[in-house]
């Protein structure tokens, strides 16, 4: 299921979305524009899951060069960070488009989404979910549920059962 700019308003209203300013990046951008959720929207918030509201030294669509190993720094353009964690931060690959959760004090960086489209994707189904949560054994049937289609659409995404989605998920699936 591709979103539409249309979802990310119906769900969170104009006011509540923020869009990446890819005109300040284009010569770094090397991904397809298909790879963009619509309009670069995303939401500002999204409880428990993420927020563009981040504080501290390293502010929303800075660049930041991260080098993990021996490998080329990655260039990452900060899109948000963890609500719980401010020092999780949310980074798009300039290069491919892939979306990785770091620590700027840690050299590790982890895989969330595939891609920027995706990450929003997600963001707006479990906006959706948490709008309409019932709570209890229905909460975890439908967690599941959607677990089971999001892995179908981005399974790199859950590759790793301490990922971030993973994670989140298997909170989302015990029963309350």
């Amino acid at each position: 299921m591709a979103i539409q700019y249309s979802d990310l308003v119906d769900l969170w209203g104009v006011d509540a979305l923020i869009h990446f300013p890819a005109d300040r990046f284009e010569s770094e951008i090397g991904f397809h524009p298909d790879l963009f959720p619509p309009a670069g929207a995303m939401p500002a918030d999204v409880p428990i899951l993420f927020t563009a509201y981040i504080s501290g030294p390293i502010k929303l669509f800075d660049l930041i060069e991260f080098q993990v190993g021996d490998e080329e720094p990655l260039r990452l353009a900060v899109i948000g960070g963890a609500p719980d964690n401010p020092n999780l931060l949310f980074g798009l690959d300039l290069a491919t488009g892939v979306v990785a959760l770091l620590d700027p004090e840690t050299p590790a960086v982890e895989l969330v989404s595939s891609s920027y489209a995706l990450f929003v994707e997600f963001l707006v189904r479990l906006g959706r979910f948490i709008s309409a949560d019932p709570g209890g054994a229905a909460r975890a049937a439908q967690a599941r549920e959607l677990r089971d289609e999001l892995r179908v659409a981005d399974p790199a995404a859950f590759a790793d059962p301490e990922s971030w989605w993973s994670i989140a998920f298997t909170q989302l699936t015990v029963a309350k």
